[in-house]
């Protein structure tokens, strides 16, 4: 199941939710702000972060 992460038009609050996608409709449509109580906060795009587990070669440097 994903999070969702998402806004409130009223207040500005942000918060995620965890939805299985396959409810998500259904569920965006109950959703309610957690501190002020507004009905269908905007779903916002996440980003993700990715590691880099080791880091780049050093370049040979070839000169001539």
């Amino acid at each position: 199941m994903p999070f969702y992460e998402y806004e409130c038009r009223k207040c500005g609050f942000r918060f995620e939710e965890l939805i299985a996608l396959s409810e998500r409709d259904e569920a965006e449509a109950r959703l309610r702000c957690p501190t002020c109580g507004a009905e269908r906060p905007r779903r916002l795009l996440s980003s993700f972060a990715t590691a880099n587990p080791s880091p780049a070669p050093p370049s040979c440097g070839a000169g001539g």
